[in-house]
């Protein structure tokens, strides 16, 4: 009974050694361009994510919670870019300094370049992303984009996807590299 209460002990305190992505204070946004001149902003509402102690992290993010203001525009990603039927989700992972960051005192800021494994439809693709990460308190932190990802349609296989949506809107053109950008809070 004694090593089955340590063993319960140990566990307990490994998960919430853990970081938590609290979904109310993150977002995520995107911009799409199209006919050369028309910029929109888009995002997804709704973003789960872990930060583990050795640094590693994983945000997931479904793609029905896709919103970009015009339902049926939505309908359309969802349907025609997305796959979303096939493929519920994209994907982050990367690992972040935690030496560093576990360093910082409240109100601290650490900057770093950071590979993102990111994973759209089927396809898995590394981008950087300049990330800065504030210790807002003991158990909490903000980790935010310094500058835009560009995320280029083709490397993800998405530009069939984009040129179909071109189509139905009977435009010109939709820009296939996208600038993204988050805020997430991670606390425990």
């Amino acid at each position: 009974m004694k090593k089955l209460l340590v063993a319960l002990a140990l566990t307990a305190g490994y998960a919430q050694a853990g970081w938590q992505l609290d979904p109310a204070q993150s977002s995520l946004r995107f911009v799409s361009v199209k006919n050369d001149v028309v910029a929109e902003t888009h995002s997804f509402k709704q973003l789960q994510g872990q930060w583990a102690d050795d640094g590693q992290f994983s945000v997931q993010i479904p793609v029905q919670s896709l919103d970009t203001m015009i339902p049926i525009r939505n309908e359309r990603m969802l349907e025609h870019l997305f796959n979303a039927s096939k493929f519920p989700q994209i994907k982050a992972t990367g690992t972040l300094d935690t030496g560093k960051i576990g360093a910082l005192k409240i109100g601290a800021v650490h900057s770093e370049k950071v590979e993102l494994t990111l994973t759209i439809v089927d396809q898995t693709q590394k981008v950087t992303a300049d990330i800065s990460v504030v210790k807002l308190a003991d158990n909490r932190l903000l980790a935010f984009t310094k500058a835009p990802v560009l995320v280029k349609a083709t490397d993800f296989k998405l530009d069939g996807g984009v040129k179909k949506l071109q189509d139905i809107a009977k435009l010109n053109r939709i820009e296939l590299v996208v600038p993204v950008s988050f805020d997430v809070q991670f606390s425990r």
